[in-house]
């Protein structure tokens, strides 16, 4: 198939659905055996092009005809069979009144991070809030007043930083430190930080995200001494937390000292790793300290934004209860997706690296070498090769030259998009 007639005349809210012819080119200098296109022994075929059209799909709804979208962290996966199927059993009772939230939901969240995470969480420590960032924003509500200060570690999720901004804080920037291989928090600089300037809260991305590290225990113990003694909040958001790849083992804040408990609020969904992003009212915090939980949650209720919706409360329940084995098997289908990128740059002598990620299906490419501007590397890929990837500046310093793209998809997407870069790139 010729790249200047592929998916020709397709719209691009289909056009995955359009990837599938033989792609023997995409793994040119790979030494690795390329994986069998088919469903798993559980029947679960990640392989599958799933058609996104007529869902209102963001992802999909903002590329131009032939790209194919790889930026926003939204995968192009039917979320696990146990989600769906009590979804529908709930919704076919067609029954939708005031619904209060049941013992199962916090219970389900309970063994989850006990199971998952190694993370022993008392009931009167969760509760139910409505999605991540919005709770986040809640938090910065309750802890921080206009003009107070606020930590984060770019480069690092976008909207830490803009909903701050929104809200009259003043960010403060406390970049990580890289090494061209690996990147590591910069504790010097945030011990002179704190020193300095009056901080409120300290945002910390647990997995990080663009970077995809799962930080050590070390690490997390060293930021909750700083932060106690300094009285500084922690907020933990969590999000990434169960799409940490084989091999890893994702750490939550609060359970990593007595430090940590004391200062840290802990904010976590099922929405990433089950692919539940349209369900964005599906989120939780673990707060163990009475003195930051119990102004929160007032706060929460005093806006009225401690009831749950009923699909939120079945997708998670279902999820944490039901969903462990399908999860393992997404992990090792992502952890194959990573790897044939990360074989295709190292083998290829391309002007990109890829940062091999410790969690979640995101993967951050340094492409500093090609010589671009900012701007310039944008149309690279979205115009030469036909790639709507997400802006690396957009995550703040140590953004630029950077790219992050979502390998969350067939793996037929994956491929495609490398042999593009592989056409455009090589003279």
């Amino acid at each position: 198939m010729k790249r200047r007639d592929f998916i020709k005349g397709v719209s691009a809210a289909a056009c995955a659905a359009a990837i599938l012819p033989a792609t023997g080119s995409l793994m040119t200098g790979c030494t690795r055996p390329v994986t069998s296109d088919r469903p798993n022994s559980h029947g679960w075929d990640f392989d599958e092009i799933v058609d996104r059209g007529g869902t209102w799909s963001i992802k999909y709804g903002r590329v131009s005809e032939g790209q194919i979208p790889l930026w926003i962290a939204d995968m192009d996966f039917r979320t696990a069979p146990a989600v769906s199927s009590a979804l529908k059993e709930r919704l076919n009772r067609d029954v939708f009144g005031y619904t209060s939230i049941p013992d199962e939901f916090y219970q389900s969240i309970i063994r989850w991070e006990q199971e998952m995470h190694g993370w022993q969480v008392d009931r009167e420590w969760v509760a139910y809030c409505p999605g991540v960032i919005t709770s986040i924003n809640q938090a910065y509500l309750t802890l921080t007043e206009p003009g107070d200060s606020i930590v984060v570690m770019p480069p690092v999720y976008n909207l830490f930083r803009m909903f701050a901004e929104r809200l009259g804080r003043r960010v403060i920037d406390n970049p990580l430190l890289f090494d061209g291989q690996r990147y590591r928090m910069d504790f010097d600089g945030l011990e002179r930080i704190l020193s300095q300037t009056d901080v409120k809260v300290l945002v910390l991305c647990n997995p990080h995200n663009p970077v995809g590290i799962v930080w050590d225990p070390d690490a997390l113990r060293r930021i909750a001494s700083l932060c106690r003694q300094k009285g500084v909040t922690v907020i933990s958001d969590e999000i990434h937390a169960d799409l940490t790849l084989p091999g890893y083992q994702h750490i939550p804040f609060c359970s990593v000292s007595e430090d940590a408990a004391a200062v840290g609020l802990v904010f976590a969904s099922p929405t990433k790793s089950f692919n539940l992003a349209g369900l964005s009212m599906t989120a939780y915090c673990v707060i163990p300290n009475k003195e930051l939980r119990e102004p929160y949650l007032k706060h929460l209720r005093d806006l009225k934004l401690d009831e749950a919706p009923i699909p939120s409360l079945v997708a998670t329940i279902a999820a944490y209860t039901e969903g462990a084995p399908w999860l393992r098997s997404l992990r090792e289908y992502l952890q194959d997706n990573i790897r044939e990128v990360i074989d295709s740059f190292s083998n290829n002598d391309l002007a990109i690296k890829a940062i091999t990620p410790q969690a979640s299906f995101l993967i951050w490419l340094d492409c500093r070498a090609m010589g671009l501007s900012q701007d310039e590397l944008m149309k690279f890929f979205s115009e030469k090769a036909g790639l709507l990837l997400s802006n690396g500046a957009m995550y703040g310093q140590g953004g630029e030259g950077f790219v992050r793209v979502n390998i969350g998809c067939p793996r037929k997407i994956v491929r495609e998009a490398l042999e593009r870069i592989l056409l455009s790139i090589k003279p």
